[in-house]
C-alpha cells in the first residue's frame, strides 16, 4: 500500500475529511515514522501490507497524532499487534 493510500486510511481513522489536504504533511510524516518503527521492530513489508498491518499503521499514526509534547508512547493495543506481526514475520522467514 502506498503512502498516499495509507494517508487516506489514516484520515478515515482520525475522522478527518479525506478530501482535505490541511494535515497531509504532518500525517505523512507520522505514517513514515510508524512504518520505520515497524520495520526496525522486525515487521516485514508483507505483514505491513496485510489488513492487520494497515490497521496497525493507522493506529500508530493516531497514537502519534494525539501525543502531548515530550511524550513518546504507543497504545497497548499497538504494541500487542506489533508483537503479533513481528512473530508472523519471523514465521515467514522460516518457511
Amino acid at each position: 500500500m502506498t503512502t498516499n493510500e495509507l494517508l487516506i486510511e489514516v484520515k478515515k481513522g482520525l475522522n478527518l475529511p479525506v478530501d482535505s489536504t490541511a494535515f497531509d504533511g504532518v500525517l505523512s510524516q507520522k505514517i513514515l515514522a510508524v512504518k520505520s518503527y515497524l520495520t526496525n521492530a522486525g515487521v516485514s513489508s508483507t505483514q505491513q501490507d496485510t489488513d492487520a498491518g494497515v490497521g496497525l499503521i493507522v493506529m500508530g499514526a493516531a497514537d502519534l497524532w494525539t501525543l502531548q509534547g515530550g511524550e513518546t508512547k504507543f497504545s497497548p493495543a499497538f504494541n500487542n499487534i506489533l508483537t503479533q506481526l513481528a512473530c508472523a514475520s519471523l514465521a515467514e522467514e522460516t518457511e
